[in-house]
């Protein structure tokens, strides 16, 4: 199966938007005490199902949400097209922006930024920030334990090929990031955070997962999940637990431009 992100995602789309774990409202805080213009327009860039969007219009941001799967930029536009400051959707990558340039507050990458190519999408990216405007790259990782230790295990023994893209190696700041000569980079921020979560809701957010849902080939689904569930009750026998993971964020400041 394809690792491209606008084939992947399509199929997990309903997944994605009910299992994925939201981010802290502390990060977000963060990130508006850092904006110059807290009213937007704010790109939520590869914004998938919008799991950052609520967050950015409840701190008064007009915002838009550019994503390369339509199925996924669909679910954002059911759940926030008749909000009033619901800019609109478009689908296009991130390499790629169709936005004027220096038109644009704030940048956030949700859980995406390992998708993208890092130098053409941070050159897009800082050609649509104002002067002064923010990126903020962001991702939830979650906390290593036995029982996710074993998940992994598992996924490794029905796709032994597969990578996991997203690793506490996300804590560290994103070496294209580091060295970009328009970006003025801050330390990484992390933000503890737990969710309640059951064995049904866990298997699918397991089934969210590019190397899991969107890899495992049919007739390995079912024995699986059986094995899933299996591991799930071994390590949490009432059938909920807390997960524990760490949102981390990348804030950056577009270089004030010179005046020609």
């Amino acid at each position: 199966m394809s690792s491209e992100p606008t084939e992947v995602f399509g199929p997990l789309a309903e997944e994605y938007a009910r299992y994925r774990p939201s981010y802290p409202g502390a990060l977000f805080d963060a990130l508006f005490a850092r904006l110059e213009d807290t009213r937007g327009p704010v790109v939520d860039l590869g914004s998938g199902t919008g799991a950052a969007i609520a967050p950015l219009l409840d701190r008064g941001a007009r915002v838009v949400a550019v994503e390369p799967n339509v199925a996924m930029l669909a679910w954002a536009c059911r759940r926030f097209g008749a909000h009033e400051r619901w800019i609109g959707a478009i689908a296009a990558p991130a390499e790629r922006l169709p936005i004027a340039s220096g038109r644009v507050a704030c940048v956030v990458v949700a859980q995406a930024f390992h998708w993208f190519e890092p130098a053409p999408a941070l050159a897009e990216i800082s050609r649509a920030l104002t002067s002064g405007g923010m990126l903020a790259i962001v991702w939830n990782v979650t906390a290593a334990d036995e029982f996710t230790d074993e998940v992994r295990e598992l996924i490794a023994r029905y796709n032994p090929g597969y990578g996991r893209p997203v690793t506490l190696s996300m804590l560290a700041t994103p070496s294209a990031l580091a060295s970009h000569e328009a970006l003025i980079v801050e330390p990484p921020l992390e933000f503890l955070h737990e969710r309640p979560i059951g064995e049904d809701a866990y298997v699918g957010y397991a089934f969210s997962w590019s190397y899991c849902g969107g890899a495992l080939r049919p007739a390995d689904r079912d024995p699986f999940e059986a094995e899933l569930r299996a591991a799930i009750r071994r390590h949490h026998p009432s059938g909920q637990w807390s997960e524990r993971l760490i949102a981390v964020a990348h804030f950056a400041r577009r270089e004030p431009r010179t005046a020609r």
